[in-house]
C-alpha cells in the first residue's frame, strides 16, 4: 500500500557481508489447478478482466494511460502499485484483448514521466485525479518491484524492438531498486527510496516478492539478487516459525534483520494494525506462492492450509484480518476479496483439492469489478491459478 504518516521506530542493525546464494530453478513439485474445465477457468478470467479495464484511464494528449485506484478523485488517485499491476496484467491478458499491449504502452509513459525525486530511476509513488505527483513525490517499493517485473513480461510478451526496449527499462528499474530500495542495515527491502536513515530497520513482507528476486537475476546475471532472495527466505522462516507457529501468517510491517526479525509495534506507520496480517500481508500468498521456488511456495500454501481451517473450507465464511494467533481483529467480520483470491494461489501448492475449487468457485462467481485493490489483486491471484495467461520471466 501507499505511505501513510510517519513515526519514528527501532535503531539500524548490522547485517553480515552479503554472499550470493544460487537462485534455483524451477521445482518438480506438483501444482494444482481447478477442476473445472481449462476452457471455463479462462473464461472467467477473460470476464474479469474485462470488467477490470474500467479502472484504466486516458490521457491522450500526453499518451498515458493509467491504473486508477481512487474513483472519488482522492489525492492519492493515482498509486505506483496499480501501475505495477497493470503492467503485468496487461503483458499476461494480451492474448484475450488486443488492446493490451496499448495500454502497457500508455502506463509505460505515465510512469516515465512521473519519476521519483529522489530517485528518478523510480517512480512517484501518488497522484491525484489531476494526474500530478502529490505527497513529496517519492517511491513505494512494491510499485516499482512490479512494475519492473511488469517490463520483462513485456519483453516477453512483445519484445523489445517497438516503441519501448522493455528490457532496459526493466534493467534499469533493476537496477534503481537494487541501489535505493534494498537496507544495508537489515538486508530486506525498505519501504520506498525515502526510508533511509531510521526507516531502514522497517519493511514489509508484502513486498517479499521472491519470484521476482529471481527474474531479476535471470535479467541481468546479478549474483546478488541471490543473497536478496535468501535474507527474505530467513526472514519468512522465522516469522512463520517463532511468531506465527500456528497460522504461517505475515504481519504488515517487520522490525529487524532476518536474524532477529519481529512483528512492527502498532502505529509503526500505518495503523493500530501494523504488526497483524491486514490490507498489506493479505497479499503475501499471492507474492510467495507465485515463486518459482519450492520454500516460498510452501510458506504460501501454509498460510492458506490454515486459512481453510479458519473457515471450514467456506471462502464466504473467512473474515478480514487476523492477529498472527489466528484471531479475528475486531471489525473484521465481513468478507473481502482482497484476502480471499490470494489464499488460492497458496492452495496450488497444498495438495488439497476441495480447498481450492472452493475457493476457485467462490471467485469465479464474482468476475464483476469490485474496488480497484480487491479486484486486482482478485485478477492477478486468477491468472497464477489458471496458468493459461500466466508469464514467469
Amino acid at each position: 500500500m501507499h505511505r501513510r504518516t510517519l513515526l519514528a521506530t527501532g535503531a539500524a542493525l548490522a547485517v553480515g557481508p552479503a554472499v550470493a546464494a544460487p537462485i534455483p530453478a524451477l521445482g518438480a513439485t506438483t501444482v494444482l489447478r481447478p477442476t473445472t474445465s481449462q476452457r471455463r477457468t479462462d473464461a472467467s478470467v477473460r470476464a474479469l478482466w474485462h470488467s477490470w479495464t474500467a479502472l484504466l484511464r486516458h490521457d491522450a494528449a500526453r499518451g498515458w494511460w493509467a491504473v486508477r485506484a481512487d474513483a472519488q478523485g482522492g489525492a492519492n488517485a493515482y498509486v505506483a502499485e496499480g501501475q505495477g499491476y497493470g503492467l503485468m496484467l496487461c503483458a499476461q491478458l494480451a492474448p484475450a484483448d488486443p488492446r493490451a499491449r496499448t495500454y502497457a504502452e500508455g502506463i509505460t509513459r505515465y510512469v516515465l514521466d512521473h519519476p521519483s525525486r529522489i530517485d528518478p530511476g523510480l517512480h512517484a509513488a501518488e497522484q491525484d485525479h489531476r494526474m500530478v505527483t502529490q505527497h513529496g513525490g517519492d517511491s513505494a517499493t512494491d510499485g516499482d518491484l512490479d512494475i519492473a517485473m511488469g517490463w520483462l513480461m513485456a519483453h516477453r510478451r512483445w519484445g523489445s524492438a517497438g516503441t519501448y526496449d522493455y528490457l532496459r527499462l526493466a534493467r534499469d528499474r533493476i537496477a534503481a531498486v537494487k541501489r535505493s530500495l534494498v537496507s544495508p542495515t537489515t538486508g530486506l527491502l525498505e519501504l520506498g527510496d525515502w526510508s533511509h536513515g531510521a526507516w531502514q530497520n522497517v519493511s514489509r513482507p508484502s513486498d517479499w516478492m521472491i519470484g521476482h528476486f529471481g527474474a531479476f537475476h535471470r535479467a541481468t546475471g546479478d549474483a546478488s539478487w541471490g543473497t536478496v532472495w535468501a535474507r527474505h527466505l530467513a526472514a519468512i522462516r522465522r516469522l512463520q516459525s517463532v511468531h506465527a507457529p500456528r497460522t504461517g501468517l505475515l504481519p504488515d510491517f517487520t522490525v529487524g534483520p532476518p536474524a532477529s526479525i519481529a512483528p512492527a509495534p502498532a502505529h509503526t506507520l500505518e495503523s493500530a494494525h501494523d504488526g497483524h496480517c491486514y490490507y498489506n500481508s493479505c497479499r503475501v500468498p499471492l507474492r510467495l506462492g507465485s515463486s518459482r521456488h519450492p520454500e516460498a511456495r510452501a510458506a504460501a500454501a501454509r498460510i492458506s492450509r490454515w486459512a481453510r481451517t479458519k473457515c471450514g473450507g467456506d471462502p464466504a465464511r473467512l473474515p478480514t484480518g487476523y492477529t498472527l494467533g489466528g484471531a479475528t481483529l475486531p471489525g473484521g467480520a465481513y468478507q473481502d476479496l482482497a484476502f480471499i483470491a490470494p489464499l488460492a494461489v497458496g492452495a496450488r501448492w497444498g495438495g488439497d483439492q476441495a480447498w481450492l475449487d472452493a475457493l476457485w468457485r467462490h471467485l469465479a462467481a464474482r468476475t464483476q469489478l469490485n474496488g480497484y485493490y480487491a479486484s486486482s489483486l482478485q485478477l492477478l491471484s486468477m491468472v497464477q491459478v489458471s496458468g493459461t495467461y500466466a508469464l514467469s520471466p
